[in-house]
Parts: structure tokens; sequence; C-alpha cells
């Protein structure tokens, strides 16, 4: 994942809050693809620049099926073939966390610790649920990619 963008707004209804980054289909030959999460009811949310490494580098601990003495790049490539999602997505939900748990009573229940790791930063974030679309994007500004076509994938979740 590249260049991560962080909107955050308030509105008279509530948040707006949209992350867009540039992600990757391996069997797509399309090439990149602009995609955007609106998170709905996002109160919260927070930055950090990241110097190398993953979300393990900011204290996160994620589960991976890699054995340890697999070389990176070829367990990546096999996984995502095997199941057509890349296994390292640098989009999570954190299962437990100190932010969330330590918020007002009004913004715990039923809302999910999102983080979204870039090349050179991270976004976490406090909301109810999300959802995703994205964008064929092969040149130009990634901004300018859901003038060009139509939205190639959609999704939404609350993990």
């Amino acid at each position: 994942m590249g260049c991560v963008t962080l909107s955050h707004a308030e509105t008279d209804v509530e948040p707006e809050c949209t992350v867009v980054f540039c992600g990757y289909r391996k069997t797509d030959e399309d090439g990149q693809r602009r995609v955007a999460i609106e998170f709905e009811q996002c109160y919260y949310s927070r930055t950090c620049p990241l110097n190398g490494g993953g979300v393990d580098r900011i204290g996160y601990e994620v589960e991976s099926s890699r054995d340890e003495a697999e070389d990176y790049l070829e367990w990546l490539d096999r996984e995502w073939k095997a199941t057509g999602l890349c296994p390292s997505p640098e989009f999570y939900v954190a299962r437990e966390s100190e932010w969330l748990s330590g918020l007002p009573d009004p913004y715990r229940e039923g809302f999910r610790h999102y983080v979204v790791v870039g090349r050179d930063g991270y976004v976490e974030l406090v909301a109810r649920r999300f959802r995703w679309r994205e964008w064929i994007w092969t040149e130009g500004n990634r901004e300018d990619a859901p003038a060009k076509g139509p939205v190639a994938d959609s999704g939404e979740g609350f993990a």
C-alpha cells in the first residue's frame, strides 16, 4: 500500500471520514486501484508517521500463516494466488484496543478500532462500520481515477 490520505470532517448529522490509498489485485492486469474506505460514525481518528516496517512495528500483533523461516515475498505471492486475497492487506481491526476501551461509553459499544497502514504512516479510526469502493487507476493522479471510469468493486463491513 502506498500513500494514505485521511479526510475527517464534522457535519450536522455525523462525522464524515474517508481514507484513500492505492491497492492492487493479484489477478488484475489493469494495474493499481484507487481505494476509498468511508467510515460511519467515526468520531475519533489519529495519524502517525511510520519509519519502515509494518503494523507490528507500531505495537500490534498480526496473526499470520507464514512460517518465519519462509521467504516473505514467496509466501505473499503463493498465498495471494491461492486465495485471491492479499495476506498482508495493511487494513486491520484491533481485537484488543487500549484506545477504544479508554473512550467514553457512548463511543465504545458497537464501535471498532480500525488501522490502515501506508508506506510512510498509518491512520487509526474508531467507527461503527465501513464501506469501500475501488476504481482502476492506470495513469495520472490517483484522485482523478473516479472521474475516468466506473466503480470496479465495492463492499461493506463492520469487522
